[in-house]
């Protein structure tokens, strides 16, 4: 982590957070394509709708027209959900951060900077679910900043964050599809402790599932809050 800090989130960072939550999400994009190509109802969907479109012209060229006017409109459609995701998020917890975050009794933004620049972010705040538990959040690192131990080092910020707190845990959610992040949570000592399918109309036709991580902090290290 050579010429890699970590401090307190500015008023400064404003933009270049959004931006890098807006990438990180949107990365997520082609994964969840690939997922939903694999499903056993889409080939159904897509096999009957190309042999209706087959029985209806006696066309070979036709159906391929459908397949490809039908798949292109399913890129669309996920890419706006995508983009729908980030602009209400942009309108929610991170429309104003010095108000959500720093202003806030035990929460916190923070960011990375390499190379004089911002490579990373990460946000925490106490559980709405249980006054002893901290959520992780918004963690996101630039793409060409990963391989540095950037995400790791954030998360250990968060961590300790809660322990000098005085909370028994850190509670995270993350897609099925953000197979890095699983790798680096449980590396951590966090332990899948839910799985939930997505409630959307999306959600329960793709089986798309979130999983919910813990990390126990060690009793001994709890102070009162």
């Amino acid at each position: 982590m050579a010429n890699v800090s970590i401090r307190k989130y500015r008023n400064s960072d404003y933009d270049v957070v959004h931006s890098l939550f807006a990438e990180g999400m949107m990365e997520h994009l082609p994964a969840t394509c690939f997922h939903l190509l694999k499903l056993p109802q889409v080939h159904l969907a897509l096999s009957l709708s190309l042999l209706l479109v087959f029985m209806a012209t006696s066309s070979y060229l036709l159906p391929l027209a459908t397949l490809v006017v039908v798949l292109t409109g399913a890129w669309y459609e996920l890419n706006s959900e995508f983009r729908q995701y980030v602009s209400q998020s942009q309108k929610d917890d991170l429309l104003d951060i010095e108000k959500t975050y720093m202003m806030r009794s035990n929460s916190c933004f923070w960011v990375s900077e390499s190379g004089g620049k911002v490579a990373g972010m990460v946000a925490a705040q106490p559980s709405e679910e249980s006054e002893d538990e901290m959520v992780l959040r918004r963690l996101s690192v630039g793409r060409e900043h990963r391989m540095k131990g950037i995400a790791k080092a954030l998360c250990l910020e968060v961590m300790d964050f809660a322990r000098q707190c005085g909370y028994k845990s850190v509670k995270l959610e993350t897609s099925m599809v953000q197979y890095a992040a699983h790798k680096l949570y449980e590396s951590l000592g966090f332990e899948k402790t839910a799985v939930v399918i997505l409630p959307t109309f999306f959600g329960r036709f793709s089986n798309f599932f979130i999983f919910t991580y813990r990390y126990r902090i060690k009793s001994s290290s709890n102070h009162s809050h």
